[in-house]
């Protein structure tokens, strides 16, 4: 295997795992979503958004990722959650 092969091969382990935790993080949204639903709350609460975002872009940008990406990755994991919790029976 070569060096190139070595780095495609860990890329394509890493990508599984962030598949498999986006999965473990979107059970969770559905599950807040039927808490949501039960007790009449709305899908959307802006308070927990900003609250979110403050907190994650500070840990990306501390770990060293670009701010726009993280904000961009959060906003569509964020639609996604949301498409979830609508679609709750």
């Amino acid at each position: 295997m070569t060096e190139l092969e070595k780095y495609r091969d860990q890329i394509d382990g890493i990508d599984r795992q962030l598949i498999d935790l986006l999965k473990k993080r979107f059970a969770c949204s559905k599950e807040i979503g039927k808490v949501k639903n039960r007790e009449g709350i709305p899908v959307v609460q802006s308070d927990r958004w900003d609250e979110i975002l403050s907190s994650r872009k500070d840990y990306a940008i501390n770990a060293g990722l670009s701010e726009n990406f993280v904000m961009d990755f959060l906003q569509l994991v964020h639609q996604e959650s949301i498409r979830i919790q609508k679609n709750i029976d």
